[in-house]
């Protein structure tokens, strides 16, 4: 070999990757086409608001659900136009009717978020219109995480979320508690955001790729790099369970959701903890090794059986119900977890989908409530039966679903869940299906305390004498749908159902 065939060996090796290198195609662009509309949307809402100024930005409000609705429709339009679990973007990006079912959650509390929201920005005089673009970008990071492969590109959607919810918790400038919860998830978010990369680098040390299947094969293997890779997983599940908000990675959650704005904190506590569970659950279907008594089923279940204790005995002193919410939070989290744990898969989702919907319908009522006070306690809501009937029913309804009675969906979801733990002989399961059953009759305390104050106090509240606000359109039609959906809709996805609805799509299992 002369030395100008040294001289061109760089450039043919650069060859030969660039050829290897699958260029986009339509497929790979229309894998992605949620993603693509939320983002394009996104930078059209930031154009259309500079074109269109106006104090109430009215344009911009419904343009952005438009958006939505054609971002829900290509959820659709990808499962269908992909059917069996599919890769793209040589092998970045998988289609699957998990990442389905997921983007559905997502968009659908971007939906009922944008119709809640818009009478709560007028309350607070928050005259720009960028809450809809971060809304959009959010979501669009929230659907990159559910179908990426690599463990890069997930971070990178994980930050675009985490990004655009920092700034949507401080939206009021003006209210000193929203720059205290936005300050206070920064920073946390920030160490997490740290871990995570650690966790990515110990992954591809011990393994070579970033690729989520290939950086997580070395933990069958003895020796450096099956260490490497089990550093680098626990560092990894680290920070996903600080965006799950897991005890005791917690301490943001409080103070971040009574400081938002509530559809804003609807949106976190739904979408939000929905992505970042659905991250877990992708993770735990690669896992190379069998999940009975290893330490990756006792790692996220000694967390999950934590949070539900933690979340709930602190959730029983609370007089504010948006802290209650957030501690009530933690706990569910932890039942879900605790599946994810198992090995469970299909019940997980369900307790997801049943989740979103009872949890932003409380928060849809808690904003409505909120018009002409600070914040909603138990003492502000005596006696709401009186005035306004049909809200008090609809809160009950929300909450009693939440604390798991019948004939609600929270009912069925735990029920499934718990099911599923009692028919596994492991210890952790053991354990976490007696602290999961423990934990829901404890939680029923503090859920029923709402259907003493508003319909037994002899005591009228200061939202019983002064709110008159009238119902809005869009608080009214997302307080219907969700009822509506922990009353009855449950029942078409049950997780015998979701895998039936999942055969119209797909002609394999329901998970590769």
């Amino acid at each position: 070999m002369n030395l100008f065939d040294l001289s061109i060996l760089p450039f043919l090796n650069l060859a030969q990757v660039v050829n290897e290198s699958r260029v986009p195609n339509v497929p790979d662009l229309l894998s992605v086409l949620p993603a693509l509309v939320l983002a394009t949307g996104g930078v059209f809402l930031i154009c259309l608001s500079v074109l269109f100024k106006t104090k109430e930005f009215i344009i911009v409000r419904y343009v952005s659900g438009l958006i939505l609705l054609l971002a829900f429709a290509a959820v659709f339009y990808t499962s269908f136009r992909f059917p069996g679990n599919g890769f793209h973007f040589s092998g970045q990006i998988e289609n699957s009717i998990l990442s389905f079912w997921l983007n559905l959650i997502y968009i659908s509390m971007a939906i009922g978020t944008a119709a809640i929201v818009p009478r709560i920005l007028k309350n607070h005089k928050i005259e720009f219109p960028e809450f809809y673009p971060l809304l959009l970008f959010a979501t669009c990071g929230m659907t990159l995480m559910t179908t990426g492969q690599d463990f890069i590109l997930v971070f990178v959607a994980l930050e675009l979320m985490s990004i655009c919810l920092y700034i949507l918790i401080g939206m009021a400038r003006s209210d000193l508690f929203s720059l205290e919860a936005t300050l206070k998830y920064f920073l946390l978010g920030s160490f997490s955001s740290g871990f995570m990369l650690m966790g990515i680098a110990f992954l591809f040390g011990g393994s070579g790729s970033t690729n989520i299947t290939e950086a997580l094969k070395p933990l069958t293997i003895a020796g450096y790099q099956g260490n490497f890779a089990k550093i680098g997983l626990v560092l990894f599940i680290t920070g996903v369970a600080f965006k799950i908000a897991l005890f005791p990675y917690h301490a943001w959650t409080p103070d971040a959701y009574e400081g938002a704005l509530t559809p804003v904190t609807g949106y976190m506590s739904t979408a939000a903890k929905a992505a970042s569970i659905g991250l877990l659950l992708i993770l735990y279907t690669k896992l190379p090794l069998p999940l009975e008594n290893s330490t990756w089923a006792w790692l996220p279940g000694i967390l999950a059986l934590c949070s539900m204790i933690y979340g709930n005995l602190l959730a029983l002193k609370q007089e504010n119900l948006k802290r209650m919410l957030a501690y009530s939070s933690i706990a569910h989290a932890g039942y879900v977890v605790a599946g994810i744990s198992a090995g469970i898969k299909e019940e997980v989702l369900f307790y997801l989908i049943v989740y979103s919907f009872m949890s932003l319908g409380a928060f849809a009522i808690l904003a409505y409530l909120e018009e002409g006070t600070r914040q909603v306690t138990f003492f502000s809501v005596q006696s709401l039966s009186g005035v306004k009937p049909l809200t008090a029913i609809a809160i009950n309804i929300f909450f009693m679903s939440l604390a798991g009675v019948p004939p609600f969906g929270g009912f069925w979801a735990k029920l499934f869940l718990f099911q599923k733990l009692a028919e596994s002989e492991t210890l952790m399961n053991r354990i976490l299906l007696i602290g999961g059953v423990t934990n829901s009759a404890l939680a029923l305390y503090y859920y029923l305390r709402i259907g003493i104050a508003t319909f037994m106090s002899s005591d009228e509240g200061e939202i019983s004498r002064n709110h008159a606000a009238p119902y809005s359109v869009g608080v009214t039609g997302v307080v219907l749908f969700c009822l509506l959906m922990v009353s009855v809709g449950w029942f078409l996805l049950v997780p015998g159902n979701l895998l039936a609805l999942g055969e119209l799509r797909l002609s394999s299992s329901i998970f590769r």
